[in-house]
């Protein structure tokens, strides 16, 4: 049968670069309009908004002027009767006095007070036998105690009269007796009501706000949708401005409704009141509606226009691509399946086109084990997972075996162009695969070989590390047999036959993990824990690095995932950076005639990939690192940069190998000592290593 056409690209794919430049141009036209109604709105918003604030600005000035205006004369007022005022009087006659007084309307009542704040008249009703004791309000208690000669116009938060029973603010000052002592305090209640019908009158929208504030922070007559008095603002950021600059622009959403408003705030020169004026920004963007509505209709016609007569050709222009691509595309899918089907009879390769309907071989390669065991593969449910949601060309290697039968194959899946993903994930790949087993072999005798040099390297401190714990040995024995001579107690005899016991426990383990890593390498990977690797590579190369002096220093991250891998092979990668480190630092002792403290620094940690978790082992020495001409060349093999006899130019790049056979990847780099080499693995999770198991 014909090779499918695997490789044909989409209809269209023969646009040049003028058809490029056409839906640029398309682009452009579209948007150029839009962008000029978008820069010629917010310009006219923006003047929306100043006009508001300049509005706002000119009313809170108007009603300072007014607030001030109104308070004036009843300063004054409170002034003539502080000035004439007769402390020996009594209350029946300040009462009678009071009442002489022609006070504005807005005025609930005057009222005396004593200096211990008890009243002793108002002009609401003669004096009585029960006395009002109101020291313990505010506008009295800010008094008593000063020098009455500095004292000020108070004006009081709105409070609830005792005798008037009724909402106020309280206008006060001290007064003195004839040897200038505070003597007491002259009361003018001014009525809430007054100001807030005013400033409910003055409103012009809803969401409109006028409010008079004390520089307390303190309202003392608030007019939105709903009226208020007492609330506090003195965390507000425009209050906090307004108190700092003198007054200035509000711009903010209310901390007490929760409407954004834009306006401004006035703060008196004369009293301790402040006024702010400002309108909802739902009101001041209703403003632009009508040109809102007006630019964008002129914009959206303008495009639509231009995009029209850029579509007209275009259309022309497709067409005439598409006839020139229908040929050029006929004689590339001749040619393409020709090329797949050359590429499928090499020996140890092939080529697969897979549907939902099954996998079919492309050509006729003369080995067919190969395809046989591969088609078993791509049906498998590992594959269809592997696959799911494939949106470009992946590399892996597979194991794959019949029980007969085994094959190491390297196969790279790619998806087709203008595929089909339904709910099952891809539709239609390209499978190429490449018989690797002899490489695989020749990898793994290479392997064993750098594993055998590694063993050989670490002969010598191998053979100190078994020499202390039989040097500890011989020690015990000699001093068991000495206490036995001299009749010492059992407990002598017991005490150093454990000791013989507990190292040779440990020369045990030290012949037992060199048997294992001298051994062949078992093909199937494992789940493994990176700090028993670590732990397992230092085990072997310690001796040897204490007796060249060199520290290792090993710090690990929380929660380190473990890994699906060969655990002696990871072993072997850790064993060669180790000696390479270590080597690095002798090296550069015998350069510098110094005898520096060796580092060796292993980290071990994982964080957030791509495609999941990744752990990541550093190895890091202070050898002086690596030099910037030889760096890119450190994992080709053979290549080394010791002297003659002391390095095979294998390790590395038999670890290169190692990790990238496991899908990680090992790097290098300098850091601020010496080399540091980084291996990165993809981390097991904790489901799939129960599953591995």
């Amino acid at each position: 049968m014909p090779a499918p056409d695997l490789l044909s690209r989409p209809e269209g794919w023969g646009f040049n670069r003028v058809t490029l430049m056409l839906g640029g141009l398309v682009l452009l036209v579209g948007v150029i309009p839009l962008v000029a109604a978008l820069v010629l709105f917010q310009l006219h918003s923006q003047t929306e908004v100043e006009k508001a604030e300049i509005a706002a600005h000119r009313m809170a000035t108007l009603l300072m002027r007014s607030f001030e205006q109104a308070v004036e004369p009843i300063d004054a007022l409170l002034q003539n009767f502080a000035s004439g005022h007769d402390t020996t009087a009594a209350p029946y006659q300040i009462y009678e006095q009071l009442k002489d007084f022609n006070v504005p309307a807005s005025l609930v009542q005057l009222a005396v007070t004593d200096k211990n704040g008890v009243m002793v008249a108002t002009s609401l009703a003669p004096p009585g036998p029960e006395k009002v004791d109101l020291s313990d309000r505010e506008h009295i208690r800010v008094h008593m105690g000063k020098d009455p000669a500095k004292g000020q116009l108070f004006i009081s938060k709105p409070v609830l009269g005792r005798v008037s029973k009724k909402y106020t603010i309280q206008l006060t000052r001290p007064l003195t007796d004839a040897h200038g002592e505070f003597a007491g305090v002259v009361v003018a209640s001014y009525a809430i009501s007054d100001f807030i019908d005013f400033y409910k009158q003055l409103r012009i929208e809803d969401g409109e706000l006028i409010a008079l504030m004390g520089t307390d922070g303190i309202a003392r007559a608030r007019a939105t949708n709903k009226t208020s008095f007492g609330d506090d603002v003195s965390t507000s950021p425009a209050f906090i401005a307004a108190m700092q600059q003198g007054g200035g622009t509000y711009r903010q959403a209310s901390t007490i409704d929760g409407v954004e408003r834009v306006g401004y705030t006035v703060r008196s020169g004369k009293y301790p009141i402040l006024v702010s004026v400002a309108y909802s920004t739902d009101f001041v963007r209703a403003q632009t509606a009508d040109f809102k509505a007006a630019i964008w209709s002129t914009a959206a016609g303008l495009s639509i226009a231009l995009l029209v007569v850029v579509a007209v050709g275009g259309s022309y222009l497709n067409l005439q691509k598409r006839l020139e691509a229908q040929e050029v595309q006929a004689l590339a899918r001749q040619r393409e399946a020709k090329v797949l089907d050359a590429i499928s009879r090499v020996p140890g390769v092939s080529v697969m086109h897979v549907t939902p309907d099954g996998a079919t071989e492309i050509g006729s390669p003369p080995d067919g084990a190969l395809g046989c065991l591969l088609r078993t593969y791509l049906g498998s449910r590992r594959f269809r997972t592997l696959v799911e949601d494939l949106s470009e060309p992946r590399h892996i290697n597979e194991h794959l075996s019949d029980g007969e039968t085994d094959i190491e194959a390297e196969i790279v899946v790619a998806p087709l162009q203008g595929m089909d993903r339904g709910g099952l994930g891809v539709q239609e790949v390209v499978v190429v695969a490449v018989d690797q087993t002899q490489r695989r072999m020749e990898e793994n005798k290479l392997y064993q070989m750098s594993k055998l040099a590694s063993l050989g390297e670490v002969a010598t401190g191998l053979a100190h590390e078994i020499n202390q714990p039989l040097g500890v040995i011989r020690l015990a024995a000699s001093n068991a047999l000495t206490g036995m001579k001299m009749g010492l107690p059992p407990e002598h005899l017991v005490s150093k036959l454990d000791r013989i016991v507990q190292q040779t426990v440990r020369m045990s383990r030290i012949i037992d993990h060199m048997r294992i890593f001298g051994r062949k390498s078992d093909e199937h990977l494992q789940p493994s824990g990176p700090l028993d690797a670590v732990e397992g590579a230092l085990q072997v190369v310690g001796a040897h690095l204490r007796l060249d002096n060199v520290e290792v220093r090993t710090t690990q991250g929380p929660d380190i995932p473990k890994v699906l891998c060969r655990q002696d092979q990871l072993e072997q990668v850790l064993i060669n950076l180790v000696q390479n480190a270590r080597d690095a630092i002798v090296e550069r002792r015998a350069r510098s005639g110094q005898d520096f403290p060796g580092l060796i620094h292993l980290s071990i940690g994982s964080e957030p990939g791509k495609a999941g978790r990744v752990l990541r082992i550093r190895v890091e020495d202070n050898g002086g690192g690596i030099p910037d001409d030889v760096r890119e060349r450190i994992f080709q093999p053979f290549f080394t940069t010791k002297p003659p006899g002391k390095g095979t130019g294998l390790g590395l790049s038999v670890s290169f190998g190692i990790i990238r056979d496991h899908g990680g990847a090992l790097s290098v780099e300098n850091g601020a000592g010496g080399a540091v080499f980084t291996i990165e693995l993809p981390a097991l999770e904790e489901e799939q290593a129960a599953k591995a198991v």
